[in-house]
């Protein structure tokens, strides 16, 4: 069996979503009198909606769209009154897909000729939690709500990183001794990211369940890993050698992001689950 894309929203409309830091972290633009003095841009009132939200750890849920028609109203309606239910984690804005001053940020998103209207999720940290087009639902609010542990995630995966997440019963993750030796390889090095989380952290069980991680099988170092744009790739613990590591990535045809490479075709394979080789 082939195993489903985590994260399903990544690429929606407008291609890869490149983020580093958000843009209203960045916002600095060349004088074209001195090219070699930078000074910062004003931020527009999108951007600077959304830096508010982002240092009160809420999520923004934008509303685009070029005209006050029908289909504008009823998304606009629905995700208002989603945002109200969740007051405590996320806001609502509405901007204007054709406003000058925003063409920026809808750059940076990349929904430039995306239908309207859109609604985009975007986590405190920055990270693009969901594209929605033309019709959004309650649910839809639910799931861009993402647990920390996942947007931490997302934001990488969106850089294009592979995430490790690394999983234990304690305060304590250990990177698994496969896993750091992968770290010094040249095709890799440069790529790879970590994020960690408690396997009994009631927050983010919507998490452990996707990632299809079973409480009982975390003893010691143990970590998934995820690629983008949010393949499980598979899971990996003490026993795991950076050769097997390395062959699960490519397997996944997630090792570079060269077209020509033989890998870059496969097709996403079934997560690979621990080795089992401890004696109990």
């Amino acid at each position: 069996m082939k195993s489903s894309t985590m994260f399903a929203l990544f690429g929606v409309v407008g291609g890869w979503i490149t983020l580093n830091e958000p843009l209203w972290a960045q916002a600095q633009i060349r004088q074209s009198s001195a090219p070699a003095v930078t000074q910062v841009r004003e931020l527009s009132r999108l951007e600077q909606s959304l830096k508010e939200a982002g240092s009160e750890g809420k999520f923004t849920f934008i509303v685009f769209s070029k005209d006050d028609g029908p289909a504008t109203r009823e998304m606009l309606g629905v995700v208002q009154k989603g945002v109200a239910e969740r007051q405590e984690q996320a806001v609502v804005i509405a901007a204007r897909a054709n406003d000058p001053a925003e063409q920026p940020l809808i750059q940076h998103f990349g929904i430039g000729r995306a239908p309207m209207p859109l609604t985009v999720a975007v986590a405190p940290n920055g990270a693009i939690t969901g594209v929605f087009a033309k019709t959004i639902g309650d649910e839809h609010l639910s799931a861009a709500i993402v647990t920390p542990t996942m947007m931490k995630c997302m934001k990488s995966l969106q850089n294009k990183q592979l995430v490790f997440v690394l999983v234990s019963s304690n305060e304590k993750a250990v990177v698994p001794s496969g896993v750091k030796t992968l770290q010094s390889d040249p095709q890799f090095k440069d790529r790879i990211s970590f994020a960690s989380m408690r396997v009994d952290d009631p927050a983010e069980l919507r998490f452990i369940s996707q990632m299809q991680i079973d409480p009982l099988r975390v003893e010691g170092p143990y970590a998934v890993l995820i690629a983008p744009p949010g393949v499980l790739v598979g899971h990996f613990d003490s026993t795991s050698t950076p050769a097997q590591i390395a062959a699960a990535i490519h397997k996944s045809g997630q090792c570079c992001d060269d077209p020509n490479c033989k890998h870059a075709a496969a097709p996403a394979q079934q997560a690979t689950k621990p080795n089992t080789s401890r004696r109990n």
